[in-house]
């Protein structure tokens, strides 16, 4: 049984290196990416979630999930006005936050 998984295995990894070498390659270069940008994040991940920047944390991700959008459904012929996006977006976080933020460390008056 595991010696006919493992002849299964072979066959299809020379399958793909035959057929769908410059793909492979690819997939293989992003795998490798993404696992060093993952190590290497990590520590400023932890710290910011040390810091309690939850808004930080939220922002990074609606950016990242909507240059993935973009990207995948829209055809952008120029990328300048995607990161005025981002700007006005960053700028009206920005603002809600020091808000929030001058709220909390207003002194109490009775």
């Amino acid at each position: 049984m595991a010696e006919d998984l493992w002849k299964e295995i072979v066959r299809i990894s020379d399958f793909l290196l035959l057929t769908m070498q410059t793909e492979l390659f690819f997939v293989l270069y992003i795998v490798t990416g993404l696992i060093i940008l993952y190590y290497v994040c990590k520590p400023f991940v932890k710290f910011v979630i040390a810091l309690e920047w939850n808004t930080f944390i939220t922002y990074m991700i609606v950016v990242l999930i909507m240059f993935l959008l973009v990207s995948e459904f829209i055809d952008v012929p120029d990328w300048k006005y995607v990161l005025y996006g981002v700007l006005i977006f960053s700028i009206i976080v920005s603002i809600k936050r020091s808000f929030s933020i001058m709220k909390k460390n207003q002194p109490y008056s009775n």
